[in-house]
């Protein structure tokens, strides 16, 4: 079988690792990639210039398409692939808006009575204001569409909160989400679905504060460990019968064509599970985690799915009881600022663990990596227990030679 998988970033270079362990895979063409990828012999990398020229190279060369980046969901090249005959996993574009529109999801949320935040949408400063006088314990503020780790602010006062939203309508325009703040613990309960069937593809404990502790403003991901340890059996039950199956039968009422991952992002409060937000596709770093991770056939599972004929069959079982850590390598200034120019080296010495690079080039002049991203790569180990885990990934991430970068020390640390 041979495989494109879309994106350039460290979850695509997991999932091309995971991929090319499946005994039926014979290329992996990743698109656009990354230079970080050619520790895969059979993963070679081709340029993406727009959608017709991507479908006229998967004519009778490509059997299954695998999304990483919602980018390829939002200019619809799902649609273009699936339409031109080209197995997809990943959402078509209206499907997909469940991620790529915050005040989509949240009317598909209130419409399909799933535990959420108090949520208000708002398109101008008189309706900011009147959802502020109208609920004081707003201190959660998104953009609507992507906006690179930059689009939400966790607030920790009201007056906070209120200059946050009206910074974002002149940044980012209208809509804006407006949301309560829940406390507990984040995570993240990950499905694979091809619209009727679906099967549970693990948790993950995410970290998406820049510092330790939960500490400093809101990032794309500093690490993730898999499964949660926070999730028991009773959760997993309740998530199940109240967010999971009433997603899918929405989806489905709503004639959305859904066939690929969807990542469920929670809070775990007292009150139970809440959904902050879908990704409609694993997320990053939490692929890294859960692919590494799996056991099974996963390129003969992804084909089945985007053919529609998932068996409901759980797949849970691939996975065992390993437990993974992954921890991400960031820029020093990430996410305010990347202006600094980061020194990666020494990936060759890491023993236990697995290096996943977003995206970047080699160097013109050496051997060194240039990235083009706010976090650089991430560091994957699996164990038998998550402290097994844990002490093999720092222990290989103390083995890099590393320069004006960051990263958390406490991923994978339970309190």
């Amino acid at each position: 079988m041979n495989i494109l998988v879309l994106g350039s970033g460290a979850r695509e270079h997991s999932m091309v690792h995971a991929l090319s362990r499946s005994p039926s895979v014979h290329q992996i063409v990743a698109c656009p990639g990354n230079a970080g990828m050619g520790n895969t012999g059979i993963c070679r990398r081709v340029p993406f210039k727009d959608n017709a020229e991507l479908v006229r190279f998967c004519k009778d060369k490509i059997e299954l398409a695998v999304v990483g980046s919602s980018k390829f969901v939002e200019d619809g090249t799902v649609d273009a692939l699936v339409l031109a005959g080209i197995p997809v996993i990943g959402p078509a574009e209206d499907a997909g808006r469940i991620e790529t529109s915050k005040a989509f999801a949240a009317k598909f949320m209130a419409r399909q009575h799933l535990p959420s935040p108090r949520t208000h949408i708002v398109v101008n400063a008189d309706e900011i204001a009147a959802a502020f006088a109208a609920d004081n314990e707003i201190r959660v503020v998104k953009c609507d569409g992507f906006s690179h780790g930059s689009g939400v602010v966790v607030a920790d006062s009201l007056e906070e909160a209120k200059a946050a939203a009206l910074k974002f309508l002149k940044q980012h325009g209208a809509p804006l989400i407006l949301q309560e703040r829940l406390e507990g613990v984040e995570c993240s309960y990950t499905i694979l679905t091809d619209g009727q069937q679906w099967v549970s593809f693990s948790s993950c404990r995410d970290y998406k504060r820049a510092g330790d502790g939960e500490t400093g403003p809101t990032t794309g991901g500093m690490g993730a460990v898999s499964p949660s340890p926070d999730l028991t059996p009773e959760l997993d039950r309740e998530i199940i019968e109240t967010i999971v199956k009433p997603v899918v039968n929405g989806m489905k009422a709503d004639n959305l064509l859904y066939r690929g991952f969807m990542s469920i992002q929670l809070m775990l409060t007292q009150q139970g599970p809440r959904v902050l937000e879908f990704n409609a596709r694993l997320g990053d770093p939490e692929t890294q985690s859960i692919l590494t991770r799996f056991r099974g056939d996963l390129a003969g599972l992804l084909k089945d799915c985007a053919m529609g004929c998932l068996s409901s069959v759980g797949s849970e079982v691939a996975f065992g009881r390993h437990a993974a850590v992954s921890v991400v390598i960031a820029r020093e200034g990430y996410p305010e600022s990347e202006a600094s120019d980061p020194v990666v080296r020494g990936v060759d010495k890491v023993v236990d663990s697995m290096v996943f690079f977003s995206n970047c080039r080699k160097s013109e002049d050496s051997e060194d990596f240039r990235f083009r991203s706010g976090r650089l790569i991430s560091v994957t180990a699996v164990g038998e227990t998550l402290d097994e885990a844990r002490e093999k990934c720092y222990k290989d991430i103390s083995r890099l030679e590393l320069a004006r970068v960051k990263y958390r020390s406490d991923i994978g640390l339970i309190s």
